[in-house]
């Protein structure tokens, strides 16, 4: 295990651009608090990233977004798509990808994965047996892989890891900072939006 470093030195990738099919609605635009659910990821995560990417299919459906947004204009749907559209405009040797529904990032947890930033390709965590590709940090050095595979039509975030030196952080090893489970809360369904409406009160830490 590695020495941490700052997170300022990375950039900090959300992604924006899926049909919500389950939420039956754009969720990235779905109010949160004061602002909007892609907002709410972007304030958790701007303090203390270098600079922070949006990668969205249409950049005029998120208004009022202060940050750079970045179009995948390409016709293959998926998160690697949005992945390798934020790496390719990324010089920063790592990138930490969440997706837009992720209002309750804890800044502590994704501190410590920056332990694990070594001879490797990508950190991700396994959370409930699930490995959670979009609270990750990928090198950007990944991005030659991720375009042979959708070069190949594959846009399958496991095939990435498939075909990357990765460092898979067990359950255990995160558990350890206060309030980590939330980190992993994506908001999938209306149900899950309202409960999480009724949690401002708690922020990432």
């Amino acid at each position: 295990m590695n020495e941490r470093p700052a997170l300022s030195q990375f950039d900090a990738i959300v992604l924006a651009g899926g049909a919500s099919k389950r939420m039956g609605s754009p969720k990235a635009t779905l109010p949160f608090g004061s602002t909007s659910l892609v907002g709410a990821t972007v304030e958790a995560l701007r303090p203390v990233f270098r600079r922070v990417l949006v990668v969205t299919r249409d950049k005029t459906l998120l208004p009022g977004i202060d940050v750079e947004v970045l179009e995948d204009g390409r016709p293959l749907c998926g998160p690697l798509v949005g992945l390798a559209r934020g790496l390719s405009h990324s010089n920063a040797p790592w990138c930490f990808v969440a997706g837009c529904d992720m209002p309750f990032l804890q800044i502590e947890l994704i501190e410590e994965m920056t332990e694990y930033l070594g001879d490797c390709d990508v950190v991700v965590p396994n959370y409930n047996g699930q490995l959670q590709t979009l609270h990750a940090f990928y090198r950007t050095g990944c991005l030659s892989t991720a375009e042979d595979l959708l070069g190949e039509g594959v846009t399958s975030m496991k095939a990435l890891l498939s075909r990357c030196r990765v460092t898979e952080l067990a359950q255990d090893q995160i558990t350890r900072v206060p309030g980590w489970v939330r980190s992993f809360d994506d908001l999938d369904t209306p149900a899950e939006y309202r409960a999480a409406l009724n949690n401002l009160d708690f922020r990432p830490s």
